[in-house]
């Protein structure tokens, strides 16, 4: 079954995460550099545009794997956002920017999304921003035993948000092909008023988005987006046998 990669798969999408993360950081210096520069105006397909040219330079790349996701301000609580010339905004220091984007290589498939501010953030913001990144990481380090189903592991992510009242309308986790398609199911994770009949329960070698955010309409949108691995883990009883996720991004939050 696809949704279980092989050893092949996974190395593979192990090598394509490390050039495409460096193509990542390569575009975010390069964006938090040019957005200070007097008279130096960048919008958002500007920056998607620029994304992608640091993308195509990696070895394998072969097309974006969907449309990037560049967004300022408001328009990063617009969650499936596309940019469009002459309607989009143009990327200011003094707002949050989402990028959510990603690529196929010949030997992996990626998607991140990473949300930064290149000026002085709002308190609020910085709360937000860092319940978001709290439950990005308690998913992450997530210990379960094999066949359980993402919903029980999506109120993980929400905990942190969900303590002071905030909360995000959109599931927390897609599977993900290997040089296929970018959303792949049967496995997700997602809130538990949406189970499906058709979900399967997690198993090692399943390749899976963990990607929560927080979205103030007409103001700004958090998202932070890595994909993980189902592995085994020491931990519990069956010395093994439970199951837990590594993360294939290497850029920082």
């Amino acid at each position: 079954m696809k949704a279980v990669k092989n050893g092949v798969e996974l190395e593979g999408m192990r090598a394509c995460h490390i050039r495409d993360g460096a193509a990542l950081c390569e575009y975010l210096h390069w964006l938090s550099e040019e957005v200070h520069k007097p008279g130096c105006v960048i919008d958002e397909v500007d920056g998607a545009d620029k994304a992608e040219h640091f993308r195509s330079k990696q070895d394998g790349y072969v097309s974006l794997s969907f449309d990037t996701i560049s967004s300022s301000g408001g328009n990063g609580a617009v969650i499936h956002y596309k940019p469009e010339k002459g309607s989009c905004l143009q990327i200011d220091k003094d707002d949050v920017y989402l990028c959510d984007s990603g690529a196929q290589y010949v030997d992996g498939t990626t998607d991140v999304t990473r949300t930064v501010h290149l000026g002085t953030p709002s308190q609020f913001q910085k709360e937000c921003f860092t319940r978001v990144l709290m439950g990005h990481i308690d998913l992450a380090l997530a210990v379960f035993p094999p066949g359980t189903k993402g919903t029980c592991l999506d109120c993980l992510a929400r905990r942190p948000l969900w303590d002071v009242g905030l909360n995000y309308q959109h599931g927390t986790g897609h599977g993900v092909g290997s040089f296929l398609n970018v959303h792949e199911g049967p496995c997700r994770i997602s809130a538990g008023n949406r189970i499906s009949k058709y979900e399967m329960g997690l198993q090692k070698g399943m390749v899976l988005s963990d990607e929560p955010g927080y979205y103030e309409a007409g103001k700004f949108g958090i998202r932070i987006e890595s994909l993980v691995e189902v592995v085994e883990t020491s931990i519990g009883p069956d010395n093994g046998k439970f199951l837990t996720f590594k993360s294939f991004n290497n850029d920082s939050y």
